[in-house]
């Protein structure tokens, strides 16, 4: 397993975060954020100033984060109903959805696509919609059509489709993960593994999660979290993921990917460089 870094981990500016990341000894990164844009739909200008940083550094991508399908698809659509002010609301919304979704799935999948091959990078992530309030349990239909239909065309050029689990969409815990990938069953459809949002959602990460999608793993996101008095969590360097023993059963698995350091906390460059420092010692311990 190597050690990677989205840089607006670290900063907005990209070039920033790749010089402080090779100077702390990493030459792989995740890329998600430049500024206010977020990849693939960077101007001209931001994609050639990347391309002469990453070839100054020696430094190269190795995954992007474009957030698709992060957003709550409407499963459910009403031909009719008694209030016609509702029923207009709930078809907007509907509609507002649906729209999203073509735009994700035949627009900036496919910008994405184009992108990670112009970089280099193998790893597009992508997350399962959130369900909108909905109860946890198996997916709806249309979100496993849908990212069936994402993985062929991420297949077709030779990328695997990494699902992020995320606390409120359909992939939260490790278990709920598996099931909806068994049920899409395509081979370039796989996983994000995030301790970090896992337990957010109520999952004993490790080693109950981990059990359910170790088969299915693309890459990792290292952040911890711990559990607060009122029953919501937030993030830090050393919290309640047993990242101790999920290390080790990496290490155990012989997972060949990447594990890329995504804190969500302030100050930026301190939390990076300590959750760096972090996990490089638990990796060694490993070895």
């Amino acid at each position: 397993m190597e050690i990677s870094l989205i840089t607006d981990e670290i900063s907005a500016d990209p070039e920033t975060a790749i010089e402080m990341g090779v100077e702390w000894g990493l030459h792989n990164f995740e890329l998600r954020g430049y500024y206010a844009d977020r990849v693939p739909r960077l101007t001209p200008y931001q994609k050639d100033k990347l391309r002469e940083t990453l070839d100054r550094y020696q430094a190269r991508i190795i995954a992007l984060s474009p957030g698709l399908f992060k957003f709550h698809l409407s499963t459910e659509r009403w031909e009719s109903f008694p209030v016609a002010t509702i029923e207009a609301e709930i078809h907007h919304n509907w509609k507002s959805a649906y729209d999203r979704t073509q735009l994700h799935l035949y627009e900036l999948l496919p910008e994405s696509i184009a992108y990670a091959k112009e970089l280099g990078a193998t790893i597009i992530n992508c997350f399962s919609f959130h369900r909108g309030g909905q109860q946890a349990g198996i997916a709806p239909d249309l979100v496993l059509n849908t990212l069936h239909q994402a993985a062929e065309m991420t297949a077709s050029a030779g990328l695997t489709l990494a699902v992020e689990v995320e606390s409120g969409f359909w992939a939260d815990t490790g278990s709920r993960t598996a099931q909806m990938l068994d049920a899409v069953n395509h081979p370039a459809l796989q996983l994000n593994w995030d301790p970090g949002n896992a337990i957010e959602a109520g999952d004993i990460p490790y080693p109950d999660g981990y059990a359910h999608v170790r088969k299915h793993l693309a890459h990792v996101h290292f952040k911890d979290a711990r559990r607060l008095t009122n029953g919501r969590y937030e993030y830090t360097i050393n919290g309640d993921v047993d990242w101790v023993g999920q290390i080790r059963a990496l290490a155990s698995d012989n997972y060949p990917g990447f594990i890329s350091i995504e804190t969500h906390m302030q100050p930026k460059i301190d939390s990076a460089h300590k959750a760096l420092v972090r996990l490089r010692q638990l990796i060694e311990q490993n070895q």
